[in-house]
């Protein structure tokens, strides 16, 4: 059954109303259950032969680093990054290198081909380069490349990339040339330019090509390709869902995520599935639009479903020098290549994502808009405004799960991206930033005489809860931060919790203790982790709200905003004041906050830092000159740009 998924149309060049191949029709493995009884016993499941309608074969042994004759071997360091221009020693072949992987029973070849690009020198002098991989499947009648990496300079009939696969394919594994070799096709997994690189340069051979990842530049030798096959708009009208290389078939596996349109290529009968970015190579980026987090999960369960049968399938990933990173190099794992305890533990990332019973860690090679989740030896890349489709106020929320964020990470990267951040490594207060699917972020902050929730009652019911199943048995306060009747309504929520107001405000009768603080009072949670004593100050900032208060953490160098400085982007600050008054109020809270804080957090932003500059800009924006509207019935005030875009709207 095809049907169309509008969830993984997000980016503006994405293929919308296609139809979605799913995984109802169970094509992949059909025939493994069928040849059970004739079947080699693979982990004590009979061995696929998936549509080779001849006996099952032994999948071959798998041999990841045996180098080809004449090529040079991959070098790295230890975070796993390739050094330099990503080479051992000086590379005849330019910007390749090759590895044998495997043989099998039928005298098919397999091969490992990287492709590295040096990239710009670091400030420290170091040097590094970015690799992809390939994967060639060599078959009686053809032979099929997945990928073709980056569009790295090279020398045609010298070191280019057919050149390298027609040298593989010509030659025997002792060196000597092949009498009549093979000549090859190409399978791309997804349309990124690190994975398509020099298909502009296959034009005179087949180019298989995601259906949901079709773009402008197709060229007519172009052939779409689903998992279930079935017509499509694409290239000649009719998608392949496989592909015979005589004597060894390749299936077409739908991964999508990471792309509209992610592909994967299964040869069942050997145990291989070459994987794309579909699932990463150690850890994946699903923080794009068409990665939606709920979605993605739903296609890695299916997705582990469909694989069962394949005990020992291996996954050929298209980073393959990351298998190492990341803590992937230590015990247990030892930088063992990708299998479906790979996948099992993405899943695991996915929905622990989901269900919010795994805390993610701020990811920092991509900035604050994202975060990363580890399911074991796994790790996920994703957006908090992404879970679900329509994003945080798009109703498909769930409303009893609430997705933490611990900071600051626990999981280091390498020095030259964790370097921007390291002034977060101050907090020692088992910082965890809160969001749910009511569009509302609140903070957890722990000492050793108490926890403080800074949140609101406009939070999904269930927020105490999780909360305190974080920090176990600690004392728990809430801690609200203005007067919001809409906050007020939902203020029972936290019944049997000590709250922390501002004063003049009116609490709805609950049970629980009432503590009202004022400008210059001080909240003392005991020790944190350094054994710092730390009190966090209140100080008072009407505008959105008279009664609206902030609290500082001088030690850990935090400022807890909530509503009082708005929201940092467009949704801006709405006053309730005169914006003269405003801004009289914020001269006077800068003078006692300035130079004392490293971030700020708000009660609505999902990113897991704002930098004070957000303050400087709110500062101009409301002493400057009103611009154009985009609210009707307000005047507005606006400074800054990206991270640092602030508005302010006054009613008129």
């Amino acid at each position: 059954m095809n049907e169309t998924d509008p969830s993984l149309c997000g980016a503006p060049d994405d293929v919308c109303g296609a139809p979605v191949a799913t995984f109802s029709r169970r094509n992949l493995l059909a025939a493994a259950a069928a040849l059970a009884a004739a079947g080699t016993v693979v982990g004590g499941l009979p061995s696929p032969a998936f549509a080779d309608r001849g006996r099952p074969g032994s999948p071959p042994r798998i041999s990841w680093y045996d180098l080809v004759p004449g090529f040079v071997a991959v070098a790295t360091d230890d975070y796993g990054r390739p050094q330099g221009d990503g080479f051992a020693g000086p590379n005849p072949w330019g910007a390749y290198t090759a590895y044998l992987i495997a043989l099998s029973d039928r005298g098919h070849r397999t091969w490992r081909i990287e492709n590295m690009q040096q990239l710009a020198p670091r400030p420290d002098g170091s040097q590094y380069a970015q690799g992809s991989t390939m994967w060639l499947f060599e078959g009686d009648d053809r032979a099929l490349l997945v990928d073709t990496a980056i569009n790295t300079p090279d020398t045609p009939g010298v070191n280019d990339l057919k050149t390298v696969v027609h040298h593989l394919l010509g030659h025997d594994d002792d060196g000597g040339e092949r009498h009549r070799p093979v000549d090859f096709d190409v399978a791309i997994t997804h349309r990124h330019g690190d994975h398509t690189g020099k298909v502009a340069q296959m034009t005179d051979r087949t180019v298989y090509y995601p259906d949901l990842d079709w773009g402008p530049t197709a060229t007519p030798n172009w052939v779409p390709v689903r998992q279930d096959g079935g017509s499509t708009a694409n290239g000649p009208g009719q998608t392949v869902d496989a592909i015979d290389l005589g004597g060894r078939r390749i299936d077409v596996v739908a991964m999508y995520g990471h792309t509209p349109g992610s592909t994967g290529y299964l040869d069942a009968r050997n145990l291989m599935l070459a994987t794309g970015d579909a699932i990463g190579s150690a850890y994946v980026w699903a923080h794009f639009a068409s990665a939606t987090t709920s979605t993605y999960a739903a296609m890695l369960r299916e997705l582990r479903r469909e694989l069962e049968p394949l005990r020992g399938l291996a996954l050929l990933p298209a980073h393959f020098y990351q298998i190492r990173q990341f803590g992937r190099a230590d015990p247990p794992v030892n930088g063992r290549p990708l299998d479906l305890d790979y996948l099992d533990d993405m899943i695991g990332a996915a929905e622990g994502a989901l269900d919010g019973s795994i805390l993610a860690d701020p990811y920092h090679e991509l900035g604050r808009e994202n975060v990363w989740i580890s399911g074991g030896v796994a790790r996920m890349v994703y957006s908090l405004t992404n879970l679900y489709p329509g994003g945080p106020t798009g109703g498909a929320g769930d409303m009893r799960r609430f997705h933490g964020v611990r900071i600051p990470s626990r999981y280091p990267t390498d020095p030259f991206l964790d370097g921007p951040y390291a002034f977060l490594g101050n907090i020692h207060t088992g910082l965890v930033m809160i969001r749910d699917s009511a569009d509302e972020s609140a903070y957890l902050v722990v000492g050793t005489r108490r926890a403080l929730l800074v949140a609101s009652g406009r939070s999904a019911p269930g927020l105490a809860r999780y909360a305190q199943r974080l920090i176990g048995h600690a004392h728990l306060e809430v801690v609200l931060t203005d007067g919001d009747p809409a906050g007020l309504d939902g203020v029972h929520r936290f019944d049997g919790l000590p709250l922390i107001v501002p004063t003049g405000v009116s609490v709805p009768r609950r049970s629980g203790s009432v503590t009202h603080v004022r400008d210059g009072d001080r909240l003392d949670i005991g020790r944190d982790r350094q054994q710092r004593g730390v009190s966090l100050e209140v100080h008072a900032l009407p505008g959105r709200r008279t009664d609206s208060i902030t609290l500082l953490d001088p030690v850990s160098r935090v400022l807890y905003a909530s509503d009082a400085l708005g929201v940092q982007g467009v949704r801006g600050l709405t006053l309730s004041t005169s914006r003269k008054a405003f801004a009289t109020a914020l001269d006077g809270w800068r003078a006692k906050t300035d130079g004392r804080y490293d971030t700020l957090y708000t009660a609505h932003n999902h990113q897991w830092l704002t930098r004070p500059g957000y303050t400087d800009s709110l500062h101009t924006a409301v002493h400057g000159p009103p611009v154009a509207s985009p609210m009707p019935g307000y005047e507005a005030f606006s400074s800054g740009t990206g991270e640092f875009l602030a508005w302010v709207f006054v009613p008129l």
